[in-house]
């Protein structure tokens, strides 16, 4: 979809990731006119997990790798469009100024709104509709 948005053959397209049309234009994948926007009633939010298997025989090498994922610092890395720019699971407001700084410096890009302006997030539909939607799909716009 992205490469048809950039060629001009769909005027919109979507992404989980608000930050995703900024990077794409870091990248020359998409034109600098592209824009984000959001519903007015909200938009559906897309949630990554970090998960450590019940047999993993390095328990406490995977807890210090997920703390260190969420600590402000590779938060913030990752939220800058040049690296990722999928937004910070962090409560930014709660955090000491040092660390708020880390993300009030972050240059988001020109197509991506600000957490303030991303309005409601609506949860990602029950995984018991998928097969329902993707036969309404298929039946709507072909494929199998």
């Amino acid at each position: 979809m992205r490469r048809l948005l950039a060629d001009g053959e769909l005027d919109i397209s979507f992404t989980f990731n608000p930050s995703d049309a900024s990077s794409a234009i870091l990248n020359g994948e998409l034109p600098e006119t592209v824009r984000s926007f959001v519903f007015e009633g909200g938009t559906i939010g897309n949630t990554h997990f970090l998960a450590i298997p019940f047999n993993s025989s390095v328990k406490e090498g995977a807890k210090v790798l997920a703390n260190f994922l969420l600590s402000p610092e590779a938060q913030a890395r990752k939220q800058d469009p040049a690296v990722w720019g999928d937004p910070t699971v962090l409560n930014v407001s709660s955090l000491p100024a040092t660390d708020k700084a880390l993300f009030e410096s972050l240059e988001l890009g020109v197509a991506t709104l600000s957490p303030q302006d991303l309005g409601p997030t609506l949860p990602e539909p029950h995984p018991s509709w998928v097969a329902a939607v993707e036969r309404a799909w298929a039946a709507r716009y072909g494929g199998s």
